[in-house]
Formats: structure tokens, sequence, C-alpha cells
């Protein structure tokens, strides 16, 4: 368990919130929303490119920037998340969804 994530710790790591969780991949520099079940549906809940964390800390709401891939980047210079407030960051075993 860590308190802050800025993005050079590498591996995988599940951010939970009061709503969902966030599974950070590092290496492969993505991030996928999991939402709970009280949380909406949205855009981020597939993998999405990782460009920056601007705050993932626990405590506090996390915010990072995704890229636009695919046919969106014509039309979107990208997506970003605010998240509820993090409850706690967890490594992940690579290829878990959990």
């Amino acid at each position: 368990m860590t308190d802050t994530l800025n993005g050079s710790e590498g591996g995988c790591w599940i951010v939970t919130t009061e709503g969902s969780q966030h599974r950070f991949d590092l290496e492969a520099m993505t991030v996928t929303r999991f939402p709970g079940p009280r949380a909406s549906a949205t855009v981020n809940d597939q993998p999405r490119p990782l460009e920056e964390i601007v705050k993932c800390t626990v405590g506090k709401r996390g915010y990072w920037l995704m890229k636009a891939e695919g046919l969106e980047a014509e039309f979107l210079d990208g997506y970003w998340h605010l998240s509820s407030r993090i409850v706690r960051i967890d490594p992940a075993s690579t290829g878990s969804a959990e």
C-alpha cells in the first residue's frame, strides 16, 4: 500500500475511490475505471492510454489525463478524469483486473 502515485513507480496499482476502482498499469501506461455498485458508467470504463497522473493521493480527489486514440484522436486531444475521494492505493498483479 502507498499514499500517492505519480507515475514513476512502475508496476500495476489499484486505486480505490469512494465510488469506483481504477487499475493503473504503469508499465503499459494505461488506466481502466471499474465503476462501483452505485457509480454510473463513463467513457473511461475501458483501458485508456495514460498521459499524466496530475493528483493521486489517499484522502484527496484524484485527477489524471488520458490520450485519445483511433478515430477519437481526430476530434479530441484527450480525456481527463476527476475521481471521488481516494480511500486506498494498493499494488496489483500484472494482468489482474483487481
